[in-house]
């Protein structure tokens, strides 16, 4: 059914609306991480990915409990709970310590990212800040919109925060004639994603109230290369040349008719490369001993939105509470390690970052999108994180 290896041992469209609650996978005991055991910035290596990740034997404290949880993984099916896996990489201390592949998929195999898709975007934005192509992420981000109109004045953060304010519905939205993901990437908005947005209105006061949305970061990929002056095929040329490249990445970006890269859904990479992107946020934006992203911007992706309604969100990326403390949504790990953040997709892709691990974890599949197969995934990660001992 699959390939699986142990190496040197033997080797973002629709998420679902999810509540909180228990279940049953092949038991680790819990740790008692909490973010406010984490320092950031996050602590420095110096092992870095060439043309290939360099491989090392699984820690021998957490070789028995990793290779059961990947066996667990990958011997599920797509009717089974957490679906079928069709790739699994662990990238622990720099090195690859474990992968496995499902029939028909192997390490060179490009995926889809779906909605992992807006971490890259957020990502992006870090990039252009650095390079010193946008001022500040305080400032109104330019959109499809006249200057005297009230949405012209969303900030980037804002939109990075998913605090944007628009009249906007994707999850828990099942009546698809209804739901604006839907219609934007597969309806009337197909051709020209932020030519739908436009059509949106403000519902809240921006910065206030936090709504999932695929469509705000089709905005922020269309404000990049509105602020950059590309268009669609000089814009895919500054994310290869100046984003895939330095980290290694063979990745393929997706655009629209209209120009607009899809950096809200589509992204296509190996399991390995979107490992390399992970490593990124692991080693707080730096590769190689070059920095990609402002000193910043990792904490900023990992900090709680300033919505009062939401504490399972950052900038672009999910993060975890603290143990006990009760989730605004589904989409979180209800135990710890509670300084595990990650990037996640529709049908179940996530890059699982754990600092207090020094460990990535990729896991691309196809799942249905119901909440026990999310609430599935999101504590089989941390389960394996558990496995590995605490970071020097």
């Amino acid at each position: 059914m699959f390939r699986k290896g142990l190496i040197g041992a033997a080797t973002g469209l629709l998420l679902a609306s999810a509540t909180a609650q228990d279940i049953e996978l092949p038991g680790i005991t819990v740790g008692e991480t909490s973010a406010s055991d984490i320092e950031l910035p996050l602590v420095e290596r110096t092992i870095w990915p060439g043309d290939e990740w360099d491989m090392a034997d699984l820690p021998t404290s957490a070789e028995a409990d990793v290779t059961r949880l990947m066996d667990w993984a990958m011997d599920r099916d797509l009717g089974d709970e957490m679906g079928e896996t069709r790739g699994l990489v662990i990238i622990h201390e720099g090195r690859l310590v474990a992968e496995a592949y499902r029939d028909g998929f192997g390490p060179e195999t490009k995926q889809v990212s779906w909605s992992m898709a807006k971490s890259v975007t957020q990502a992006l934005v870090g990039r252009a800040m650095h390079q010193g192509l946008i001022e500040t992420i305080d400032a109104p981000m330019p959109g499809p919109w006249d200057a005297g109109d009230p949405r012209a004045q969303i900030t980037w953060a804002q939109w990075l925060t998913m605090t944007d304010g628009l009249d906007y519905n994707e999850i828990g939205e099942a009546d698809l004639a209804k739901n604006d993901v839907v219609q934007m990437m597969f309806g009337s908005g197909q051709q020209d994603v932020v030519g739908y947005v436009a059509d949106l209105p403000l519902a809240h006061e921006p910065g206030t109230v936090w709504n999932y949305s695929t469509a705000g970061f089709h905005t922020i990929s269309k404000a990049l290369q509105t602020d950059l002056e590309f268009d669609g095929d000089a814009m895919n040329d500054w994310i290869q040349t100046e984003f895939f490249a330095p980290l290694g990445m063979d990745a393929v970006a997706e655009f629209d008719a209209a120009g607009t890269f899809l950096g809200g859904s589509l992204v296509y990479a190996s399991a390995r490369d979107f490992a390399r992107f992970g490593y990124l946020y692991l080693r707080d934006g730096e590769w190689n001993g070059e920095r990609l992203l402002p000193e910043d911007w990792v904490e900023f992706a990992n900090t709680e939105t300033p919505a009062e309604n939401a504490n399972v969100y950052g900038a672009g990326w999910w993060i975890t509470p603290p143990e006990g403390v009760e989730r605004s949504h589904g989409q979180a790990a209800l135990t710890c390690p509670c300084d595990a953040f990650h990037a996640g997709g529709n049908e179940g892709q996530t890059i699982w970052v754990v600092p207090s691990k020094d460990l990535v974890i990729v896991r691309l599949g196809l799942m249905p999108n119901a909440p026990e197969n999310w609430r599935a995934l999101y504590e089989w990660n941390q389960e394996l994180a558990r496995a590995f001992p605490d970071a020097n």
